[in-house]
């Protein structure tokens, strides 16, 4: 595996895809996709209803054009490249874990706090 190379694992130790570092940052360049990944991240299941989604950011993106970007932009963008699994007929999103991912969003964390 390349140095900027990370696996995404399912549940079952698969590795799904192996994003670049610099897909990575793209990805969570964007503050609504990085809440988004965040939520998806510190979910205790790999999955969640994109309702129960919605309603966890409410807090922090109130507007109808948030909820609309979710479902048309930031959703599948992220699905695009691996990053979870978006099933906008069933309104659920599955979450692949990537250790770069996670160690992003907490570097982000720790920079917010700081």
């Amino acid at each position: 595996m390349a140095m900027t190379e990370f696996p995404i694992v399912d549940e079952n130790g698969i590795v799904r895809a192996t994003p670049s570092a610099d897909t990575v940052l793209e990805l969570l360049a964007n503050d609504r996709r990085r809440a988004v990944v965040a939520a998806l991240d510190r979910h205790d299941e790999n999955w969640m209803r994109v309702e129960t989604l919605v309603e966890r950011l409410s807090t922090t993106f109130e507007t109808t054009e948030w909820k609309i970007e979710l479902h048309h932009v930031h959703l599948p963008m992220l699905d695009d490249e691996g990053l979870v699994e978006y099933d906008d007929r069933n309104g659920t999103v599955r979450y692949y874990d990537c250790e770069l991912v996670t160690d992003v969003l907490t570097a982000v964390e720790r920079h917010a706090i700081g």
